[in-house]
């Protein structure tokens, strides 16, 4: 079971946030919601919740440990924070329970039997631009019952290891670092794939690293191959292993009493609707530093949270952020929405300063309407492949903040 699968997809539809740019400001833009008169009667919300809610889980055990991983995710560095040439995130499953091939690159078909005692994990993917040689970088934590288990893990995972052709296995080198040498690392030089699992007490960090560029000289300029990235992996495990020190994994029979909405947002963010794929996989939040994994450019982001006070984002049916005060949220709308793709629409009937957008773009998985809303300190975004359904969307999470008391 994979959760979250389409979080970076979706940041980069609305969420490429660009410092100091505005885009259709037209009138409306920049208005605080609860100057509007609206009249929460009259807004067609659909069968949607248009009152605060307090968050039940269907399954506890499961909703346990996404929780658990979105606290780990919290902690985790994002690509730029290990190699600053990875600039931009990219698709990945960040939350996961269950089997994750990390981009395609590994065999999972052995991964229940490789990990007994796995608790849950977060990934997150950067990419390098072109310019600078368009590698990316996979990195993760799994978290298991114990040490042991963690540790035999690494082992077996690592003996799985990548996706290939039994005529492809050939090619397979297994390496060691010399700053890491508990690290199970293998590497395939003609794909210029490296990928590496190394313990640590409960956890498992998972490096891996395809350098797309160097495979593409070699696939088609007979190039000699690139030499292992030993480097970058030494970094992103030195890294991301200084960062778990401030992280405290819950005793796996304290896991279910975990709290689901600890800070309060999820109640005012719109649920997602039973089967509903057109939004996050799970309802949960991120702190400041730990939604910037699924930010287009997460540097650009974390400079205009820093600028508006942001301090935590819900994710359900859509998008809850929440800012410093009314004027940052007015701020954050005016600004974070920036994508030369998006052409306004209508607002929805009765929410005249909602803004929203039709997707007209190259990417086919891209999601054609949004609707964005501010009201208060909040900010919220929803998105759908029905322009009625989006409408409904952001009437629906505008009813629920402004019944809020």
């Amino acid at each position: 079971m994979v959760f979250c699968a389409g979080w970076s997809t979706r940041a980069r539809l609305h969420a490429a946030v660009v410092v100091g740019l505005s885009i259709m400001v037209s009138a409306g833009c920049g208005t605080d919601s609860r100057s509007e008169r609206v009249d929460l009667g009259k807004l067609d919300t659909g069968s949607y919740a248009t009152t605060p809610q307090d968050p039940k889980a269907a399954d506890a055990t499961v909703r346990a440990r996404v929780i658990e991983a979105l606290r780990l995710g919290n902690v985790m560095p994002v690509g730029s924070e290990v190699d600053p040439a990875l600039t931009h995130n990219t698709d990945v499953a960040h939350v996961f329970v269950g089997k994750n091939s990390f981009s395609g690159y590994l065999n999972v078909e052995h991964f229940d039997s490789d990990t007994p005692g796995f608790v849950t994990g977060f990934a997150t993917e950067a990419q390098a631009p072109a310019e600078a040689g368009r590698y990316s970088l996979d990195n993760a934590v799994m978290i298991f019952d114990s040490d042991a288990a963690a540790a035999k893990a690494a082992e077996a995972l690592a003996r799985t290891g990548f996706d290939l052709k039994d005529d492809e296995r050939a090619d397979l080198v297994s390496l060691q670092s010399d700053r890491h040498p508990a690290a199970h690392i293998i590497w395939h030089p003609k794909k210029q794939n490296l990928a590496s699992w190394y313990p640590m007490g409960r956890f498992v960090l998972v490096t891996v690293i395809n350098q797309a560029e160097e495979f593409y000289l070699q696939s088609y300029w007979n190039a000699a191959p690139a030499p292992a990235p030993m480097a970058l992996a030494d970094k992103a495990i030195d890294v991301t292993a200084d960062r778990l020190k401030s992280f405290q994994p819950t005793p796996p029979d304290k896991i279910t009493g975990l709290p689901l909405d600890p800070d309060g947002i999820l109640r005012l963010t719109l649920p997602r609707p039973e089967g509903d794929r057109t939004a996050n996989a799970f309802p949960g939040a991120l702190d400041k530093h730990g939604a910037l994994h699924k930010a287009d450019e997460p540097e650009v982001a974390r400079a205009l949270f820093e600028r508006t006070g942001v301090d935590l984002v819900g994710y359900g049916a859509g998008e809850l952020v929440r800012t410093r005060d009314s004027a940052a949220a007015r701020t954050y709308f005016d600004t974070a929405f920036i994508d030369k793709f998006q052409h306004r629409i209508d607002s929805p009937p009765g929410l005249p300063n909602a803004r929203c957008v039709k997707y007209h773009g190259p990417r086919q998985s891209a999601f054609p309407f949004t609707c964005y809303v501010t009201f208060g300190r909040y900010v919220a975004s929803v998105w759908s492949q029905q322009q009625q359904d989006v409408y409904q969307r952001i009437s629906a999470q505008y009813a629920i903040l402004a019944n809020d008391k």
